[in-house]
């Protein structure tokens, strides 16, 4: 029998058992992690528009897996019943401006928004071909989405600018969403409709009048962003950080793949004819969509101004009472922007 050093086998056999380890933890501890139950979270969208393709990406490439979240994301075509949702427990993000926000707040909610990804008005009023400007609208119907929703204020933000007196001037009809506003201006149910993109493109090739775009008048409004509840960030702020952090790469993809952001916004949105985006996907991912979309007092003022003027007791409002920024701050601070962007 042969004989060997100890000392040798002693050294290969310590080698050994670390490299064991080594591919043992490579190995089955990425798998003990996936099949643990991830943390299910759902969150609701409100609207169909191309400011919302960053939650479509989130949903598309299932982002928040990547930061350890099971995502439910669902439609839910009004904001109220969204709020109504989140309020029961039934959600724990969903896209909100800040007029779902400090409407539900001023009854009793605790909503705040943890971003403002558009921070201007973004609206269109097109009309039929005989009206060109704003002063025509008198004595006539506009169709917005829901009463009480970021189309009907902002409809009626543009109305009060133009002299013009809501509801006894100008009607405004709820029809449901920016689809069934455009159906009911080529139906002629009425006369005019407040759109976002990318019904608006449609609407004017299809010869409706642009009577206005909001979006010029430059007025810091929080039109859209992600809205949570001051009870869950003061719960679950680790989930709240990771599910921001995939939202951050949903905005990330929609500024940096244009093909697969437009083709996903054309899934969503169910339109046949690509080009119709095309014309606006770089200022809504470019100029409109910041990387980091902190959410602004200044965007939140000129909502409470608004609602003052029918509702007294919103003019002693905080606009920093429906904000939370921390959360985005913590995300920047930590690099995680940077490293997305290869900065």
């Amino acid at each position: 029998m042969t004989t060997h050093d100890p000392e040798p086998i002693k050294r290969v056999h310590g080698n050994h058992t670390l490299r064991v380890l080594i591919f043992l933890a490579l190995t089955f501890l990425p798998c003990a992690a996936a099949g643990q139950s991830l943390p299910k979270i759902r969150m609701a969208y409100t609207s169909i528009a191309i400011q919302f393709t960053p939650v479509y990406l989130m949903k598309e490439l299932d982002l928040p897996r990547k930061q350890g979240l099971d995502v439910e994301i669902l439609m839910i075509p009004v904001s109220s019943r969204a709020v109504q949702a989140a309020l029961a427990g039934e959600l724990q993000f969903m896209t909100s401006g800040g007029v779902a926000n400090i409407n539900a707040n001023m009854a009793g909610a605790d909503f705040v928004g943890v971003t403002s990804t558009i921070n201007t008005l973004v609206y269109k009023i097109l009309g039929l071909p005989s009206i060109k400007e704003p002063g025509q609208l008198k004595g006539k119907k506009i169709a917005i989405s829901r009463i009480g929703g970021v189309s009907d204020f902002s409809a009626r933000f543009g109305l009060d600018r133009w002299g013009l007196v809501p509801d006894r001037d100008v009607a405004l009809i709820q029809v449901g969403g920016d689809p069934e506003a455009l159906l009911a201006l080529q139906n002629k149910v009425v006369d005019a409709a407040a759109l976002s993109e990318p019904f608006a493109t449609m609407a004017q090739r299809e010869g409706y009048s642009l009577i206005a775009d909001l979006s010029r008048l430059n007025i810091p409004f929080t039109h859209h962003g992600i809205g949570t509840r001051k009870l869950i960030i003061h719960d679950r702020r680790d989930i709240v950080v990771r599910f921001l952090r995939s939202y951050l790469e949903g905005i990330y993809v929609f500024k940096t793949n244009r093909e697969l952001s437009l083709k996903t916004l054309q899934k969503v949105a169910r339109l046949s004819d690509l080009s119709v985006m095309q014309s606006i996907y770089d200022e809504y991912s470019q100029r409109l969509t910041p990387a980091v979309p902190y959410p602004t007092p200044a965007g939140i003022q000129t909502i409470i101004d608004q609602i003052a003027k029918t509702r007294p007791q919103a003019k002693g409002l905080n606009p920093n009472d429906f904000i939370d920024p921390s959360i985005l701050k913590e995300i920047e601070d930590s690099g995680f922007v940077k490293r997305l962007y290869g900065k």
